[in-house]
């Protein structure tokens, strides 16, 4: 690479601009060469554009401290993100095994750099000091972020269990039926709350069966639950009724004092439908 020897960082900052995408092309060919994922084109050419960017960004930013430049780089980095590269943050491990060679040769690179251009030690210092610093903040957002989506992706995930969990079924004659699959957790009961009952009123339901055939325990706060249900419905002009309680739940549900007698409950949803009829 030819280039006029500088004597000041401010110069050296502003040689890197200009030679930013061929220091960028030349590290990110190497760091493609050691990850275990197929990239597609695009991302490279976008990784080199970005990674450009960030050299520049570094050498605008070396006459700050990185109190200073700290606030700045975090947004710097999130608008370079994209919702493409969320995929590839699932492949985190495979991404970031080649980060310490990567990195030792982009320090490598800048070190040279600044010796071939005859930048003080001091100055050195302030520019690989600088780079390690960015890099460290950087693998701390890609971590924060695939903490992220993984918990996004969780949430998700359970929102999805808990609708499947507690769906409303209408069957006849003003009648639905509501089975609970599962314990009633605090996310459930909310979600019959604010998602289920609104819907039983949109649909005209007169009478909801409750089935909890699948209710593994009943304990006070499941109860506490289940009656907060049972009275939003009776408020709304809604009969409700249980069924499946299992025959080894009564003698834990008679032993912890939950009190079920003002609730109407029958065996079988069978046998609900028969004597509502």
């Amino acid at each position: 690479m030819g280039f006029e020897k500088v004597n000041t960082i401010e110069e050296f900052a502003h040689f890197l601009s200009k030679n930013a995408e061929s220091i960028s092309r030349e590290i990110v060919n190497y760091s493609v060469s050691k990850i275990e994922i197929t990239l597609p084109q695009e991302i490279i050419d976008k990784t080199i554009n970005t990674n450009a960017e960030f050299l520049k960004f570094l050498g605008s930013t070396l006459k700050f401290s990185n109190e200073e430049v700290e606030p700045i780089f975090i947004e710097w980095l999130i608008k370079q993100e994209t919702p493409e590269d969320a995929q590839y943050i699932e492949e985190l491990s495979s991404l970031i095994k080649p980060y310490a060679e990567t990195r030792q040769l982009l320090i490598k690179i800048l070190s040279q750099l600044c010796m071939d251009h005859e930048l003080t030690t001091e100055e050195v210092i302030t520019v690989t000091s600088r780079l390690s610093y960015f890099l460290d903040l950087s693998i701390t957002e890609t971590i924060l972020k695939r903490e992220r989506i993984t918990k996004e992706t969780k949430e998700k995930q359970n929102q999805k269990i808990t609708e499947l969990s507690s769906p409303i079924i209408p069957i006849q004659n003003g009648m639905a039926v509501l089975p609970i699959i599962g314990d009633i957790d605090v996310e459930k009961s909310e979600f019959i709350m604010n998602r289920v009952i609104p819907r039983v009123t949109e649909l005209k339901i007169e009478c909801v069966i409750i089935d909890f055939s699948t209710i593994a325990s009943i304990d006070t706060e499941i109860a506490a639950r289940i009656f907060t249900i049972y009275d939003v419905l009776r408020l709304l002009g809604i009969n409700a009724v249980f069924t499946g309680i299992r025959t080894d739940l009564v003698s834990r549900i008679i032993n912890s004092g939950i009190n079920f007698s003002s609730i109407k409950t029958y065996a079988t949803l069978q046998q609900a439908l028969q004597d509502i009829k």
